[in-house]
């Protein structure tokens, strides 16, 4: 099961950098547009694969679980993922101005978090059909990563603000430093 998260991640990052690649170097925007679409099947027949796993009775394990969270956590960050690849490689590859280059969004850090709680329900949701298929008494790394997902929003809702908080005393600081000069 290892081996097609693996797969997956790597497969996702080709259809990204082929996508780009299509659209800006050879101007090809319909074949782009059909593999930056794709990126999310590979979700789709990661966690389907999990699902055939278990139902043909494997007990679940260490993989079983993190496809689960790899499935909920690239279907909310991927498209952002996949947009600022977008941009990064428009303003590389083209001549266009800030204005014109591709839009990515931005995010405070609530925004982020919220965007780690929709992951995780997605995550336990997922892993609640694994315990189902699977039976609870052969669910034991399901829960363990359903306990994971949960810690994932919890600590990320604590770290995000204290982050932010470093950051606007870091700049503070640097902004005094410039003063001082």
């Amino acid at each position: 099961m290892l081996l097609f998260i693996i797969a997956g991640e790597v497969l996702f990052w080709i259809f990204l950098l082929a996508g780009v690649c299509a659209r800006y170097l050879l101007h090809w925007r319909t074949v782009s547009t059909v593999l930056l679409v794709s990126t999310p099947l590979i979700d789709i027949v990661i966690i389907v694969l999990t699902y055939i796993d278990l139902h043909r009775g494997a007990a679940s394990d260490f993989s079983h679980g993190m496809a689960a969270f790899y499935v909920g956590f690239s279907v909310v960050f991927g498209p952002e993922a996949i947009a600022r690849v977008d941009r990064r490689f428009a303003r590389r590859h083209t001549g266009l101005s800030e204005a014109e280059l591709p839009a990515v969004p931005t995010r405070t850090s609530l925004g982020y978090w919220l965007r780690c709680l929709t992951a995780s329900a997605i995550t336990t949701a997922l892993l609640a059909i694994g315990i189902a298929i699977a039976g609870l008494a052969d669910s034991f790394w399901l829960i363990y990563w359903t306990i994971v997902a949960v810690f994932t929003a919890l600590a990320w809702g604590v770290i995000g603000p204290l982050r932010d908080r470093w950051r606007c005393s870091k700049r503070q600081g640097e902004k005094s430093d410039d003063s001082l000069s």
